[in-house]
């Protein structure tokens, strides 16, 4: 007599799909997109990258290391979760300001009856590894008359004893309008108060996104000749004497790789002039994929150099890194495929840790040997 067969186990979030056809074909970019200003004939296997690079990168076994949280406010949704955070070192620990998504609240953003929200939010960790999230300072911005705005994709440094924390801030009716959509601005003494500064560019003609500040290896802002400066998407710079009043300029030759999403000087004794600039986006055929820039510090907008092959993607082996659940069995959550980005990254212990999204789902953690 035939047994009857195991049951599943119930979802690990409650919009997981057993199945979704609904949901569409992967997230991804023409081909042409992805091949945009890469040698399809370049010979990877006889190929030494230069000393410059950070890398090579190798997965943590154990990940993911972060997940979303059934019912709280980073409960995530069916193609985002938690992820895009920023890693910094306070009092000998790690703290982790990431991203936290979910579905949009009925009647949070007028004129609009679905979608997703994301606030930002707070982990510390001992070991870089095992997180627990704060959930007294958690989430930072989403309050009062702000509750309409979704926050998304960090770059947080410290300097002259406060935070400042840059994020994307969008109001989905008008996010083509930089008076109320773009590159935005809090400050905190401890990462857990936040005075909002609003817009860092209110006045712009386009659209002002994904700031990136240049950083030490220890996720201090870096005063350079020119002052602070912030690389954002689209071919855009800007510069800064303060961290708060920021005036932008286009890129006149911008490099391939898609977005930035990190940029560090100092980072190795040899190469005092310089500035190395991480990118996420299509890369040489992948959808997304984190490459690396050498940049002129002298002249922040002035590429050297930049790696033919990135130096991170995703692995379609790992359920987590190919739209699937990390518990078993391996249910689809994301059409976010062949999709690695991230915008935090700081050295210790002899090595760098950056902190990875799994199909926008998930973070992940993955380490390179230092200098």
């Amino acid at each position: 007599m035939n047994s009857d067969p195991t049951p599943l186990p119930p979802p690990a979030f409650s919009w997981e799909r057993s199945i979704a056809p609904e949901e569409g074909p992967p997230i991804t970019f023409s081909e042409e997109v992805r091949w945009d200003r890469w040698d399809r004939d370049f010979d990877e296997a006889g190929y030494t990258p230069p000393p410059w690079t950070i890398g090579p990168f190798a997965k943590f076994a154990g990940n993911p290391i972060l997940a979303p949280t059934a019912g709280a406010w980073d409960c995530g949704r069916f193609g985002g979760g938690v992820h895009n955070g920023s890693i910094l070192q306070v009092d000998g620990r790690f703290a982790y300001v990431y991203r936290g998504e979910r579905e949009m609240e009925p009647g949070a953003v007028p004129g609009m009856a679905g979608g997703y929200m994301c606030d930002i939010g707070l982990a510390f960790s001992d070991d870089g590894v095992a997180f627990t999230k704060d959930d007294e300072a958690s989430p930072f911005f989403r309050l009062g008359h702000d509750f309409k705005y979704s926050f998304e994709d960090v770059s947080c440094v410290r300097y002259g004893g406060l935070y400042y924390l840059f994020c994307n801030r969008w109001f989905w009716p008008d996010m083509d309008n930089p008076a109320t959509s773009g590159a935005f601005l809090a400050t905190s003494p401890d990462l857990r108060t936040w005075t909002t500064h609003g817009l860092c560019f209110p006045g712009a003609t386009r659209i002002h996104r994904n700031p990136v500040i240049v950083q030490t290896p220890e996720n201090e802002a870096a005063r350079l000749g020119c002052g602070f400066v912030m690389y954002l998407n689209d071919g855009l710079i800007a510069t800064s004497d303060d961290l708060i009043h920021w005036h932008s300029r286009d890129v006149a030759d911008p490099w391939p790789g898609g977005e930035n999403c990190f940029a560090v000087v100092d980072w190795d004794e040899r190469y005092p002039d310089n500035i190395l600039v991480f990118t996420g986006g299509p890369h040489s055929g992948h959808f997304y994929a984190v490459g690396e820039v050498l940049v002129d510090r002298n002249q922040p907008d002035r590429a050297v150099e930049w790696l033919p092959r990135p130096v991170l993607t995703a692995d379609p082996t790992i359920p987590w890194e190919n739209g699937l659940t990390a518990e078993e069995p391996h249910r689809p959550i994301s059409r976010m495929l062949d999709c690695i980005f991230f915008n935090g990254l700081t050295r210790r212990d002899g090595k760098w840790w950056a902190y990875y999204g799994g199909s926008e789902v998930y973070t992940c953690l993955a380490t390179a040997p230092a200098q």
